[in-house]
């Protein structure tokens, strides 16, 4: 019987390192660190960039994992819900310069002026999306 739950064990973090290479291949592809690095001025320490979000990653998966064991207070969820989302922000960010996605929206629909608007409202249109969605998900 134990067998049985040695190769799910086995299967599960096959699974899971396949999932994170192609996660780490695409946020290198697209150049997320690099960019961030660039428009922060801090090339000295791309290595802590790279740490941080792979100790993220392992961390969040671990509190997502162990959260019904743990109980973990709502300030502490805000937390990790408020860095998850600027990440993913940073990140969408990146693959939309990366494939240049609103110069090209920009350009088919004649904009001159107002571009910092659309971003700014994209922003707040998913910011209070996610805030919904996870108000929503806390009430249940």
């Amino acid at each position: 019987m134990w067998i049985r739950y040695v190769f799910l064990a086995l299967f599960g973090v096959s699974a899971g390192g396949t999932i994170a290479c192609g996660y780490f291949a695409l946020i290198s592809s697209v150049g997320t660190i690099n960019r961030l690095v660039h428009y922060t001025h801090t090339g000295s320490r791309v290595r802590l960039y790279e740490d941080v979000i792979i100790l993220g990653v392992i961390l969040g998966n671990l509190l997502w994992l162990f959260e019904p064991i743990l109980n973990l207070p709502l300030v502490l969820w805000t937390v990790f819900a408020l860095m998850s989302g600027v990440f993913t922000g940073c990140f969408l960010v990146s693959l939309a310069e990366a494939v240049k996605g609103l110069p090209i929206f920009a350009r088919r629909a004649r904009l001159k002026n107002g571009i910092k608007w659309i971003i700014i409202a994209l922003a707040l249109g998913k910011g209070i999306g996610s805030l919904l969605y996870f108000l929503d998900l806390l009430v249940k």
